[in-house]
């Protein structure tokens, strides 16, 4: 709690007196104070945060509980003169708002109840310091000393140990044995990385005890490193182990130099295998390493691990969850006596089993938990009875005799050794509705408009949304996240999504409930029954129900989001939202997010005129056909995603948005009733534009922005294509996305065939081309580097495309439809296309022959064929595609599907995954 909380107080405070101080001119006296006294105590607890027994102490609890009220507090007061006086004074723009606080501080002061009030903040401050500082030097009690002891011995792990009650694993077994049998240099450190609770010690074991690696090793050494980490200790105990107890005495009254020597000796005389068992930190492994001779010697590290980045190891084997049938296994051997009264008992028994080990997501030492209550429970009932209280048996071990708290313990130290400023990001994840896969960019958006993205972190060249990503890849190295790689349309890695694990999201939410970062209501919480101190709603929508929302009165609202859980249509929250935007109950909401939402009119409540102070909107597959002017004119919005399930008409004034830096539009845009374009010059700020269309924005304007980073377009027209092409190249240095739709009927002229030509100096990830090209484009693939997505549509190209195509190095998905290629032969040589993943080849009516020679498309995964009536066979090159695992055939001659299923099915025959849809003529 202590971290997660007070970075929520230091990041809002230093967010409302320093970086929007900025804007400010002549700020002396207390704000500078104040921003003083901030970096003191983002150091205090940086250095807090360092310390081993911090999660256990009571008088930096009370302190955080003490800055989190401070900050409430500081921030209701600058809000106010925001909201209040600021936005009443007839200021033009936020920044002359702001330069206009700058004599309302000075004038509030004077004023008897705020200046009462901001004195009283000046002063908790000034002794909340010197609190921390007490703190910081440390009287913590002899209480949580002796906690974290007991809880060390608890996570203590020995290489001798049996598992009693063992499933799975066979294949990382296999994987990782031959690894420690092989001699080869490039194998000698490795890993075995994964969530608490995976099981990464057991495999760890049974690769320390297996038969065939005792018999490779001369000596061996297991130690647990844990948090608590002493290198001194850490060393005596491997060199003790690897010289089998002898010398004992003289081992332990070595110092540390002669024991790194020592070490660093004997596994260059011996082949040693040495498990360092949960090691958490990049440090302690640096400190370790160096007594390894990993370039002199044969000798093996193996590492468990929760945070993939610890080591820069040569092999990272990532351990995955069970399966629901191996976790069913481990139950049964460890709750179940092995007979059962009945078949008919034991079906039923196996019904409830698999939905306990469901609601454990098969994570291995949850199920271990929950066997160990059941075990010698026999009756039905009683395993009804655990299904029906999961969540209290998995928390506080409720029926074990000795209460096994593992499963809440594993999950909470992962938690609490996060950085700062990532414990806030994860919280966050927990408004999400469960089971469900979170857009990437959602969470960058919320991220950044709630202030839990540093500017201090921005590297050189980086923007925000940059750090974004980096945290949330830092959660993903930490196994805090699942997350999903973009791999079709960005040469680079990015996410497209994440989502948490059952236990994983239990956690967050129990944890945002507790330091009261957020409130969900959904089937399991009907009733809006939050305190003013909650800052973030979440309503699960088809979940919670109207009048519950009506009870909710908090005027304190950072977030409220409208999430969709499930296939519901679309939710009416025309009326939820007049009652919380009623009576200015919400004017500090900084995001509003309106996901599945209906309204009436098919227009924003007018009540979200009055959110002055938001950040980010989006009503992302809402049905909404217009954006009002006033959204224009709140001040502070940096980002909007209006990609709704309908045509939305935008209003003309959307270019006066000066702070926005990302939009995100659909192709069912309208623009201006009268049939001009809309304004985009304004949008000097803009970093992200996605959904551009020439026929409603004027393509000019794009010259004016100057800072995207990421840019999806459609164009039409010779004109708009050379401007879009134009600018996108001049940005080639700075853009990390750029995807275009080209649509046109002709593009066979000198002038198109020029500009088609020049795409490959664009920083292009995706490109789609509609309309017909004289000729197949002059690209050069050593130029053409990021390119990864390529669709031509009714191109009408008569010589062989793959010539060029299958030497671009990075394109992953090909598609060739109606008639791009209106040949008759294709061929792909050896090693051609070794990115490929996709291709799909459609309404190609003249292709006869298509030939695929061996060693090409050595990553193709998925192909898909229709309504290519000339073709003859499949190629037989598909005999050496192993990688494919896909293979869809739709509306092809009876012959071509009569071929592939008798003497053509040995070129397919290796594919898992086979279509082979209905055949053109009639049904065989």
């Amino acid at each position: 709690m202590v971290d997660a909380a007070a970075t929520i107080a230091l990041e809002t405070l230093r967010d409302l007196f320093i970086e929007e101080v900025r804007f400010l001119s002549g700020v002396e006296g207390q704000v500078e104070d104040v921003a003083r006294d901030l970096q003191a105590m983002r150091g205090f607890l940086k250095d807090a945060d360092k310390r081993q027994d911090r999660y256990n102490s009571d008088s930096v609890g009370k302190w955080v509980l003490e800055l989190m009220d401070l900050a409430t507090r500081a921030e209701d007061v600058l809000e106010k003169y925001a909201v209040e006086v600021a936005s009443k004074r007839g200021a033009k723009n936020l920044k002359k708002r702001l330069k206009r606080l700058t004599c309302i501080l000075g004038e509030c002061l004077a004023i008897h109840e705020i200046g009462k009030e901001a004195g009283g903040i000046m002063s908790r401050m000034d002794k909340l310091t010197k609190d921390l500082v007490s703190i910081s030097n440390g009287d913590q009690g002899s209480s949580s000393f002796e906690c974290n002891d007991d809880q060390r011995l608890l996570r203590q792990t020995y290489g001798h140990e049996i598992e009693e009650h063992f499933v799975g694993m066979k294949n990382d077994i296999d994987l990782l044995v031959l690894r420690m049998k092989n001699d080869d240099r490039s194998s000698r450190v490795i890993s075995i990385c994964g969530v608490g609770g995976l099981g990464k010690t057991t495999l760890a074991r049974k690769i320390y005890q297996d038969k065939a690696v005792l018999f490779c090793f001369e000596a061996r050494a297991w130690v647990c490193i844990t948090q608590k980490f002493q290198a001194k200790a850490v060393f005596r105990e491997i060199l003790r182990q690897l010289l089998s107890g002898e010398n004992n005495e003289r081992v332990m009254r070595m110092e540390e130099v002669e024991l790194v020597t020592e070490l660093y000796n004997i596994q260059k005389l011996k082949k040693c295998l040495v498990v360092l068992d949960d090691i958490w930190e990049m440090d302690h492994w640096d400190i370790l390493k160096k007594t390894f001779p990993l370039a002199e010697s044969n000798s093996k590290i193996l590492l468990t691990r929760r945070n993939q980045r610890i080591a820069d190891t040569e092999f990272v084997h990532k351990l995955e969850f069970m399966t629901e049938d191996e976790s069913w296994d481990l139950l049964q051997k460890i709750a179940l006596p092995p007979i059962h009264e009945s078949e008919t008992n034991s079906k039923q028994f196996e019904a409830i089993g698999r939905e306990l080990v469901h609601k454990c997501g098969c994570l291995p030492l949850a199920v271990s938990v929950i066997g160990g209550i059941l075990r010698g429970q026999q009756y039905l009932g009683d395993w009804k009875k655990v299904l029906e209280n999961m969540d209290s048996h998995l928390k506080h071990g409720k029926g074990v005799h000795a209460t096994d708290k593992r499963v809440e313990q594993v999950l909470n130290l992962s938690y609490n050794v996060l950085p700062y400023y990532l414990k806030l990001c994860f919280l966050y994840l927990g408004c999400f509705p469960e089971d469900k896969d979170i857009h990437a960019e959602d969470v960058y958006l919320i991220w950044m408009a709630e202030g839990l993205v540093s500017s201090c972190d921005e590297g050189r060249n980086e923007t925000l949304w940059d750090v974004a990503e980096r945290y949330l890849n830092e959660l993903a190295s930490k196994c805090m996240v699942h997350v999903k790689l973009v791999t079709d349309t960005r040469t680079f890695e990015s996410f497209k999504s994440c989502c948490l694990h059952d236990l994983v999201r239990d956690l967050c939410l129990s944890k945002g409930i507790e330091e009261e970062f957020f409130e969900v209501m959904d089937s399991q919480k009907q009733c809006g029954s939050s305190h003013g101190k909650i800052r973030r709603l979440a309503i699960n929508l088809g979940d919670v129900g109207a009048c519950s929302v009506a009870q909710f009165k908090n005027a304190n609202l950072r977030s409220l989001l409208f999430l969709c859980n499930g296939d519901i249509g679309f939710y009416n929250s025309t009326n939820i939202l007049q009652n919380l935007l009623s009576d200015a109950l919400l004017r500090s909401l900084k995001v509003l997010v309106l996901e599945n939402c209906k309204f009436e009119d098919g227009k924003l409540p007018h009540a979200v005129r009055k959110l002055v102070m938001l950040k980010h909107l989006s009503i992302r597959h809402s049905l909404c056909d217009e954006v009002q002017e006033f959204v224009c004119k709140l001040p502070c919005l940096q980002s909007m995603d209006l990609r709704a399930e309908i045509y939305i008409k935008l209003p003309n004034s959307i270019d006066k948005m000066g702070r926005l830096r990302h939009l995100f539009l659909t192709q069912n845009v309208i623009g201006k009733i009268d049939g001009g374009r809309l304004r985009l010059d304004g949008l000097t700020e803009l970093e992200t534009l996605i959904g551009f269309n020439s026929e409603i924005f004027n393509s000019k304007h794009l010259l004016k922005l100057t800072n995207l980073r990421r840019f999806r377009g459609y164009v039409i027209g010779i004109e708009s294509f050379s401007v879009v092409v134009d600018h996108i190249t001049k940005l080639k240095d700075q853009i990390w996305e750029a995807s275009l739709e080209i649509s046109m009927t002709d593009l066979t002229s000198e002038e198109g065939s020029l500009l088609i030509d020049s795409l490959m100096h664009c920083p292009l990830s995706y490109l789609k081309i509609d309309g017909e090209l004289s000729r197949m484009p002059n690209w050069d693939p050593q130029v053409l580097q990021n390119l990864s997505t390529l669709i031509l549509y009714r191109s009408v190209i008569w010589e062989d495309p793959m010539e060029i195509l299958q030497h671009l190095p990075c394109l992953r998905r090909l598609h060739l439809l109606f008639e791009a290629f209106v040949g008759t032969k294709m061929v792909c040589r050896s090693k051609g296309f070794p990115q490929l993943k996709s291709l799909e080849l459609g309404f190609l009516t003249n292709l006869v022959e298509w030939r695929v020679e061996e060693k090409a498309m050595q990553n193709l995964s998925d192909l898909t064929i229709y309504e290519c009536p000339e073709l003859m066979m499949i190629p037989e090159g598909m005999i050496f595609m192993a990688s494919i695992t896909n293979l869809t055939i739709l509306e092809m001659p009876r012959n071509f599907i009569e071929r592939l299923r008798r003497e053509d099915y040995h070129k397919i025959s290796h594919i898992p995954f086979i279509d082979l849809g209905e055949p053109h003529c009639c049904p065989l």
